[in-house]
């Protein structure tokens, strides 16, 4: 839904599955990019969720009658409708906070967890059937932080703010709470933690390294393997 972030997800797919031998062995993906579709957080916190639920059904809908066999919805807020879908369609979704908490209970470690309000607010983690056994290992920002975070995501989204200084932001977050990771929960995120594999840090301050999970980086690395 955000279409850096969808067209950064498209490329990072092909990076891990492009090993230099033949391209004809690359996964088959489609992308709906769509960037009408109202703010998730506005509607979702507002109660209106219908125009918005309508307009992802149709989108799922048109990718299924390409034969996309699994889907990938590039925006964590919206994944407070994903019960709200048709059980057909539902079947094909692949769930970022599923991935996302299973993998961080595996990990055993804490991390910080970076979303929009919508996410928050709307309880998306904290009434996931996993949150139980993950939220030992989640930090999450205070409320000024949480709004911080919040305008960074949005930032991001409309190229107002330059990724270096993003991901500086993250890194003075992840210091302040004493996290050993970043969670990216929001897929514009995926653009920090890009940046962070190609060796951004560099760029950043000298004397931090943060790690991010995201989990758009752990599909493309299963599907590449």
């Amino acid at each position: 839904m955000g279409p850096l972030a969808s067209a950064e997800f498209l490329k990072t797919i092909y990076e891990y599955s492009l090993t230099g031998e033949s391209e004809q062995e690359s996964p088959r993906v489609v992308v709906y990019s769509d960037p009408t579709l109202p703010d998730r957080t506005q509607i979702l916190l507002s109660g209106e969720s219908e125009p918005l639920l309508s307009k992802l059904i149709e989108a799922l809908h048109q990718l299924s009658e390409l034969k996309a066999r699994r889907i990938i919805i590039c925006c964590v807020t919206s994944h407070y409708l994903l019960a709200k879908l048709p059980a057909d369609l539902q079947e094909r979704i692949i769930c970022l906070v599923d991935i996302i908490l299973s993998n961080i209970i595996e990990q055993k470690k804490k991390h910080l967890l970076l979303c929009t309000t919508g996410t928050r607010r709307l309880k998306i983690f904290s009434q996931h059937p996993l949150w139980g056994q993950a939220k030992e290992y989640i930090i999450l920002p205070d409320d000024s932080d949480q709004q911080t975070v919040h305008n960074m995501i949005y930032q991001i989204k409309t190229n107002g703010i330059s990724i270096p200084v993003a991901y500086q932001h993250a890194e003075c977050l992840a210091m302040k709470y004493n996290a050993d990771s970043v969670i990216a929960g929001c897929t514009e995120l995926h653009l920090l933690s890009k940046f962070s594999i190609n060796g951004g840090e560099f760029q950043a301050k000298q004397d931090i390294q943060i790690t991010f999970f995201d989990p758009l980086v752990h599909i493309a690395q299963s599907l590449a393997s």
